[in-house]
């Protein structure tokens, strides 16, 4: 027997099957972030608390819209198109803050679809990137510019670029190693796609690159 989901025929085990890898992998973005916080042995004021469940949330909605995504595919739910994805993603985080915090702009020049938990770590790790420049940018509550491009490649190899007009990172900090509990994550999840995280920064603002090559796309 087959069963619909979001307009696609999948069988149930190949549903489970890919509901249940896709929860694991986000329940692993939860245990860091637990790990991280009882590690660094800080109390949370209840606006921290809430702020971190925000996130949690958002990380779930990352995911609900992936599903969604699969559902629409001409493909049968076998691959995502990225851009698309994370085009949603941007107007989600986009939508969560403040009116007016975030001039969002998306370019999307992806036709080609992904393995659908690779699109899920892409799609974490925009959101982190979102949620940072809108946090960090701008100090004084400007509003920040923000640029998301994408481009995917038959091949599986992609480039996902976040660009904003802040302020840029502290003086001598190594993104590639330091950092809070929000670079860790997009660390690890990177790790996880075999692909490269770089930062290129000045007082001019930050872009953040997820690059996923040729020869590293499974």
């Amino acid at each position: 027997m087959s069963i619909l989901i979001e307009g696609a025929i999948v069988g149930p085990a190949e549903a489970d099957h890919r509901i249940a890898n896709n929860l694991a992998s986000l329940n692993g973005v939860i245990r860091i972030q637990r790990n991280a916080i009882s590690n660094s042995g800080k109390t949370f004021t209840t606006d921290q608390v809430c702020e971190l469940l925000d996130e949690i949330g958002a990380r779930i909605a990352v995911m609900a819209k992936l599903h969604k995504s699969l559902g629409l595919t001409s493909n049968g739910g076998n691959g995502v198109n990225l851009g698309d994805f994370l085009k949603e993603i941007s107007e989600m985080i986009c939508a969560l803050g403040p009116e007016g915090k975030m001039d969002l702009t998306v370019n999307n020049s992806s036709d080609a679809c992904i393995d659908p938990r690779q699109a899920l770590h892409a799609g974490l790790i925009t959101a982190e990137l979102l949620t940072n420049a809108s946090k960090y940018a701008h100090p004084t509550g400007l509003p920040v510019k923000v640029h998301v491009r994408c481009e995917t490649e038959d091949d599986g190899s992609f480039v996902v670029e976040v660009t904003d007009d802040g302020i840029g990172l502290p003086e001598n900090f190594d993104p590639s190693k330091d950092g809070g509990l929000g670079l860790q994550l997009m660390r690890a999840l990177a790790n996880g796609l075999h692909a490269e995280l770089q930062f290129e920064h000045d007082s001019l603002g930050v872009c953040a690159s997820l690059v996923k090559r040729k020869h590293l796309a499974s």
